[in-house]
């Protein structure tokens, strides 16, 4: 039975890992936009006061009483050996431009407001057709009732999917698409040592229009809207040290169909275990483990059950240098027509250390795969069918950043990464980036 050859899947549109380098090559880029499982939403996390060795070159930015505004814009020029992300793929120079406006308003114990919004522009010279613009904004804020917390966050995404994503069609240009996410929580403490977060949200993906092709379909059956819901109990062992115990549940449902297609629409349900240390040591480590399972309303595609896991740790060994790793396994959705779901694995760990205090280098290694099942039986000896597969993803890249004074740095890079695609061999990426940064 024939393998569709043009079919590289993955993009991962649901649960999130925090990694390390804002620069680097990551092929789950949404996933850096919303928080970990079981956390509450709204707050703003802080960088741990070990790491802020370089206070003497850290921007200030603008304080009105409880009000601190931020501002920063970075122009970069590089060249990127295979600006496709395809086996052949063309080379190019690298134009890259990158401004972001943040503001974040504190008082009281816990209350916060935040807002941010930020641009992301690259340019290929000899490439115009994988030219593309991204943009992102959130807003969120928490309220301390002085014994319960609530919080809430708006979060928007204008993105494009790559074929260096995995779950993702191999496409000759990128896929622009916009995500819309509302979530809130709501953080209920007992007299003793137990506390309880309920949260829910809404999250709405929408795929842009473009001319279809015979091989490059267009995207409007992905656009979905995802529904969750779910409840975090903690408990304190000691200050800084809780076990958790998750609850989740998800609704997906598309909103548009693929003809003479069964609907993609499903239920899934997760429960996790974990423990979560050290918020303000040296040493933070947060892991959670459970078991997921996902159910489509149409007969024609099989249950998926899997294993749950997500892992972040974070260690300060000195206050120079902070190491930190994250690793990832669940279930994700496809952007294949015949393959609605797939099992996801990412694990990446990042070093960073500060030379002279204002010069200061980092590194990373990261691994991604994604095991595909087979098409459902009705496509069988159809040109749609697609045997049982898997895909993976490695990359390793290094930086290095001069911070002239509070305002004015300067950043090279350098990325590599490799991947195979289903029915072709694997495509290597090489890509060097300097940048100029300037802050408020």
């Amino acid at each position: 039975m024939p393998v569709r050859k043009f079919m590289v899947i993955g993009l991962s549109l649901t649960a999130p890992a925090q990694f390390f380098l804002a620069h680097s090559a990551c092929a789950q880029v949404i996933d850096n936009y919303f928080p970990a499982i079981g956390s509450g939403a709204g707050d703003l996390e802080q960088e741990p006061a070990q790491i802020r060795v370089n206070e003497a070159y850290a921007p200030l930015g603008k304080r009105f009483g409880p009000l601190r505004i931020d501002a920063d814009a970075a122009e970069g020029e590089g060249y990127n050996s295979n600006v496709d992300r395809l086996v052949g793929g063309h080379s190019s120079a690298v134009v890259s431009t990158q401004a972001n406006l943040s503001a974040v308003a504190r008082w009281g114990q816990r209350d916060q407001v935040h807002g941010a919004i930020g641009v992301d522009d690259t340019r290929y010279p000899s490439r115009g057709i994988q030219n593309r613009t991204n943009w992102t904004a959130n807003l969120g804020g928490v309220h301390d009732f002085g014994h319960d917390t609530i919080g809430a966050a708006y979060t928007h995404l204008s993105l494009v999917q790559t074929p260096t994503d995995l779950g993702a069609l191999v496409m000759s240009r990128p896929v622009p698409y916009q995500v819309d996410d509302i979530r809130a929580s709501y953080t209920a403490t007992t007299h003793g040592r137990l506390s309880f977060i309920p949260q829910g949200g809404i999250q709405r993906y929408h795929f842009d229009y473009f001319t279809p092709s015979a091989l490059q379909p267009t995207q409007s059956y992905r656009d979905r809207v995802l529904i969750s819901q779910g409840v975090t109990a903690q408990y304190e062992l000691r200050q800084d040290s809780h076990i958790l115990l998750v609850l989740q549940g998800t609704e997906i449902r598309y909103q548009n169909r693929i003809d003479n297609a069964p609907s993609r629409d499903s239920n899934g349900a997760a429960i996790l275990a974990g423990y979560d240390f050290g918020q303000r040591g040296p040493v933070r480590f947060r892991a959670l483990v459970g078991y997921q399972t996902r159910r489509y309303r149409a007969g024609a595609y099989s249950v998926i059950n899997s294993p749950i896991a997500e892992g972040e740790l974070t260690w300060l060994p000195t206050r120079l240098t902070t190491v930190s790793a994250s690793v990832r396994h669940g279930i994700e959705d496809s952007a294949f027509e015949n393959v609605v779901g797939y099992t996801f694995t990412g694990a990446r760990i990042g070093v960073r250390h500060a030379y002279q205090r204002n010069i200061i280098f980092s590194a990373y290694g990261q691994i991604q795969k994604a095991n595909y099942p087979a098409a459902p039986s009705f496509l069988e000896n159809t040109t749609l069918y697609q045997a049982r597969n898997n895909q993976t993803f490695y990359g390793v890249g290094a930086g290095a950043e001069w911070r002239i004074n509070r305002h004015i740095s300067l950043s090279a890079n350098y990325d590599f990464s490799s991947q195979n695609t289903v029915g072709s061999g694997s495509f290597p990426v090489n890509a060097v980036m300097v940048r100029l940064h300037l802050a408020l």
